[in-house]
């Protein structure tokens, strides 16, 4: 052996260059399907006006099952073991599944009550997924992959309202008047996207605080502003209030409020700035798309720069001063913290009382329960406004709605049927505007406490360990659950559980909290076989009742879309086989009835009509349809007969005026 020769020992396993790129990519990748998942799904649903289309949503919860099933096969999936609190979190919504399944059984429309099943199904799924791909430090990299998503929302959003021409036309506009000042885009719903902002708020303040680099502590403080600019333009009085208790749950539970507090200032006074900014150009504010908005578009766009990057460079200068341990850094004790508070709270109390506040609120509630008040305008002075725009007698009407079978109620998706039948407020709606209530009314109680139980024991999971948590962890606990607080109150008060993006947005946060583990190295779940097997059979049964009604639908559009350009015969072939595949659903045989119809068929088409009203019965539009047909034919007695009952099942309907 040459004398230069030197034998050196062999490199320890763990040090070897393909151990360490094996372990670089179990890191990097659950990192990476943590952050990137949610942010790519928030921002795809929200871009598909929310998640609302039954086929959006239903794309969505295949491919989403799609993934756990083939990574539960292949042995990918669970990224790290699911917790307990991660497997009563999925039981909870498995449960409310299997109970809207039962509901199909006695409710007044099968075809609605599977629709609302695939619903279940689908948000199943997305918490699902977002448990198993759960990895180190899930927590903060989901929390800033949902803030990030909401912040670019935001700037889309309001980029529509100051440069119109950039983006699609506002259907929603064309259809809904009034909706022309309500900035919409682009879940096109004004109410959703102030929720979907409020949601994002204590997200994008604990990242302005929290975030390990300055840069994106000014980032995320400079987007605020944009947020509350967006909120402010969709003039929801509901996403003030979704916004409001968002901070107030995330200042109660958040471990350095002072810290929080300077940017919360900051931020304040810049969306203060940029709102008053909004209110001087009243063009912009009511949506209009005259030279004179368009210019005012522009002034605002240059306005919002120049307030954002001012902010977020006072935000980068405070992180440096508090690095670098500049300037005073004051640590009151709790005691301390709490007389303040309570102070603070007195005072305000002996104020509220001596300026008449409990007068003030009685009027205000009698404001919101009256169905002839004063209904809220499409400007700013909405905020001024107590009017409930009807919830009062949505509620009522859930709640009686209730009242006829109280344990089960009247069966998934049927409250639009029940209150075209029994409701006193003019106009149509779907929705009971509140979950609670809505679930209430056609899940009966069993069904209220499925949907409320586990929401406020998250809630209480969350707030809970955001007080013993680590300290790194306390703070992205507290945001989490005052971003939970948010959904919990948009859903109380709208119809929230319908537009998919914010369901999405609340289950990724809930699936990061119940996961989360404090020692930061959650135990590997790859060679967990029993739960791999179980999310397996579950993505099966799942991804059939997502599948059949998606099915179903696309049939039946593909049929309308055929009728649109005179193809009867392949609409008509279309909507054969829709109702084939869901002999249960009203809609293909509706479809069918009115092609018939156009075709000449008479006989078939009234025998398609009346079959129509047997799967609904108290669908007033399938007996419209069957009058229509009949009258063709000739049977007036019949017709007659059809018409009278279309009207008892929608007594106010302007059809039926004369």
């Amino acid at each position: 052996m040459p004398a230069t020769e030197v034998i050196r020992p062999p490199e320890p396993a763990d040090h070897r260059p393909v151990d360490r790129v094996r372990d670089w990519g179990s890191r990097l990748g659950p990192t990476l399907a943590t952050s990137l998942i949610p942010f790519l799904l928030i921002i795809y649903v929200a871009l598909k006006g929310g998640g609302y289309d039954a086929i959006v949503r239903g794309e969505i919860g295949i491919a989403v099952w799609w993934i756990v099933l083939l990574g539960s096969i292949i042995g990918i999936l669970p990224l790290a073991r699911v917790t307990r609190a991660g497997w009563v979190g999925i039981a909870s919504l498995a449960a409310l599944g299997i109970w809207t399944a039962a509901g199909i059984s006695w409710s007044e429309s099968s075809e609605r009550s599977v629709v609302e099943l695939a619903r279940v199904a689908t948000y199943l799924g997305i918490l699902v997924l977002a448990l198993v791909i759960q990895g180190r430090e899930g927590l903060r990299h989901t929390l800033i992959a949902v803030g990030a998503a909401i912040s670019l929302i935001a700037v889309l959003a309001l980029l529509s309202r100051l440069h119109p021409a950039w983006f699609p036309a506002n259907e929603t506009a064309s259809v809904l008047e009034y909706a022309q000042a309500r900035l919409n885009y682009p879940v096109d719903y004004w109410n959703g996207l102030a929720a979907l902002m409020a949601i994002g708020m204590p997200l994008m303040l604990a990242i302005a605080v929290e975030s390990r680099w300055i840069a994106a502590q000014a980032l995320a403080t400079a987007v605020i502003p944009v947020i509350a600019l967006v909120c402010f333009y969709t003039l929801s009085r509901g996403g003030a209030l979704e916004a409001a208790v968002a901070l107030v749950v995330f200042f109660a539970l958040y471990p350095r409020r002072l810290a929080a507090l300077a940017t919360t200032v900051l931020t304040v006074f810049a969306s203060a700035l940029l709102i008053a900014a909004a209110t001087q150009r009243r063009a912009l504010e009511d949506g209009l798309l005259t030279p004179e908005a368009l210019g005012q578009g522009d002034e605002m766009l240059a306005i919002a720069l120049v307030v954002c990057v001012g902010t977020g460079l006072i935000r980068a200068a405070i992180g440096l001063a508090a690095r670098h341990q500049i300037g005073p850094r004051p640590t009151p004790s709790r005691r301390t913290s709490l007389v303040a508070v309570g102070a603070v709270l007195a005072i305000v109390g002996i104020g509220a009382l001596a300026a008449g506040a409990p007068s003030e609120l009685g009027n205000r509630w009698e404001e919101f329960r009256s169905p002839v008040g004063p209904v809220a305008g499409d400007t700013a002075s909405r905020f001024e406004s107590a009017s409930g725009n009807g919830r009062y007698q949505y509620w009522a009407g859930a709640l009686d709605a209730n009242a006829s079978d109280p344990l089960v109620g009247i069966g998934p998706g049927s409250f639009e049927f029940y209150w075209a039948r029994e409701g006193d407020y003019p106009g149509f709606i779907r929705d009971a505007h509140s979950l609670y209530l809505e679930s209430l009314a056609e899940l009966g109680v069993v069904g209220l406490i499925l949907v409320a139980a586990p929401l406020l024991a998250l809630l209480w999971f969350a707030g809970s360990r955001s007080l013993r948590a680590s300290p790194a962890a306390r703070p992205w606990m507290a945001a989490a659950t005052a971003a939970c607080a948010a959904f919990a109150t948009a859903a109380a008060v709208d119809w929230a559980w319908e537009l998919a993006v914010l369901p999405i947005v609340f289950f990724c946060i809930a699936a990061a909290v119940l996961n989360h583990r404090d020692d930061g190295a959650p135990a590997t779940g790859r060679s967990w076989r029993g739960p791999r097997l179980g999310l397996a059979l579950l993505a099966v049964a799942a991804t059939v009742s997502i599948g059949v009604p998606l099915a179903g639908t696309k049939l039946v559009r593909a049929s309308q879309d055929s009728a649109d350009v005179q193809q009867y015969a392949p609409a008509l072939e279309s909507a054969e086989k829709a109702d084939d595949l869901q002999p249960w659903a009203a809609t293909p045989a509706l479809q069918r009835a009115l092609l018939l119809d156009l075709q000449g068929d008479l006989d078939a088409a009234a025998a398609a009509a009346l079959e129509a009203t047997e799967e609904e019965s108290t669908n007033w539009r399938t007996w419209l349809v069957l009058s229509r047909v009949e009258e063709r034919r000739g049977d007036l007695e019949a017709s007659a007969a059809a018409f009278q009952r279309a009207r008892e099942l929608n007594p106010r309907s302007p059809l039926f005026a004369q």
